[in-house]
């Protein structure tokens, strides 16, 4: 870390939504590294969270605090008070969205982030909320000739006007969710300067065996033979969970970074890199299953990705975006 004055003090605590999350734990671990202090929220005691944070930590760095309802009239109120900055990571979803009403989760998450904002806007301490989208708000690309910018988004769903065969929760949540947010800090004009993250497919490591791993999960379920993430992500490009994490932080922090979507890219990728790698971490492991023979590499753009990575080199010192190669090996490694 190489600069020294932050939006943000050192020493200032932080809120971050869904701390028992894939990335959100890496989020927390970064700020708590970088000498933060932070506040996460739960929907469930996890006295195991606790303990694992106070244990690297301190048990004074990090508390947990329990926001069960996103969507519940001054469901943060509480939450914000004393908070400099918010890194708003949970995806506002009732547990059985999924399925027969996808307008009834979208409502749920945008009424959550909503409620988030407003609460945000009425403390004058808090100086930066950053919230953790996804790269399909700004439109999965649908061949191989794509090329995503600053302002890319899945037009169709940001509007509404998604066919019923295209629908789904995830992808509608996810930008809506940042749209309508965007909307609402156009129109609201708090007084907080507001940033966005959108990952790609994040692998590396997860940091507790409680911990979900999320797109990691795919990964590891290949060992056992899964084939799902073939059909999940047809045009792959990634991110490891610490470059993410390392974003989110600095779109808190960073004077420069203001009213900004980051774009957390490392580049693209093939199954059949996937399976040498993971063949090569467990050479007699026999269930890793052979990659689609039709495959072919993603040909196509992320303009945005390139200022993400001079961030990163910037903030943190790296050379470059972490190579898929150790993202995986940190992401197989036992956990505690």
């Amino acid at each position: 870390m190489t600069h020294t004055e932050h939006a943000i003090p050192r020493g200032s605590r932080v809120l971050v939504t869904g701390a028992n999350g894939y990335i959100a734990s890496h989020i927390i671990n970064v700020l708590l590294e970088l000498g933060y202090l932070v506040r996460g929220t739960v929907r469930t005691p996890m006295p195991w969270l606790n303990d694992y944070f106070a244990e690297k930590w301190g048990s004074d760095c990090c508390e947990l605090v329990l926001v069960p309802d996103f969507q519940k009239p001054g469901a943060f109120d509480a939450c914000v008070q004393g908070i400099s900055g918010i890194i708003h990571v949970a995806q506002a979803l009732p547990s059985n969205a999924g399925v027969e009403d996808i307008d009834d989760a979208i409502a749920y998450t945008v009424n959550g982030n909503t409620n988030l904002l407003q609460s945000a806007s009425t403390q004058t301490s808090i100086k930066r909320v950053v919230f953790t989208s996804s790269i399909v708000a700004a439109g999965y690309p649908k061949g191989p000739g794509f090329k995503l910018d600053v302002d890319s988004w899945d037009i169709c769903v940001a509007e509404g006007k998604t066919t019923p065969k295209e629908r789904s929760a995830y992808r509608e949540c996810k930008t809506q969710g940042e749209f309508q947010a965007w909307k609402w800090v156009e129109k609201n004009h708090p007084g907080f300067e507001f940033n966005t993250v959108l990952p790609w497919f994040t692998v590396g490591n997860v940091l507790h065996s409680n911990i979900g791993g999320s797109t990691m999960g795919y990964v590891t379920g290949m060992l056992q033979g899964n084939t799902v993430p073939f059909k999940f992500l047809p045009l792959p490009w990634y991110v490891d969970v610490v470059d993410t994490a390392r974003l989110h932080a600095i779109a808190l922090f960073s004077r420069s970074v203001k009213g900004e979507r980051l774009f957390a890219a490392a580049g693209h990728f093939t199954w059949k890199q996937v399976v040498e790698i993971l063949r090569h971490i467990q050479p007699k492991n026999t269930h890793i299953p052979d990659s689609p023979l039709d495959e072919q590499a993603t040909l196509g753009e992320v303009t945005p990705a390139a200022k993400a990575e001079k961030l990163l080199q910037e903030y943190f010192g790296q050379s470059t975006w972490t190579p898929m190669a150790a993202s995986l090996i940190g992401g197989i490694q036992e956990k505690k």
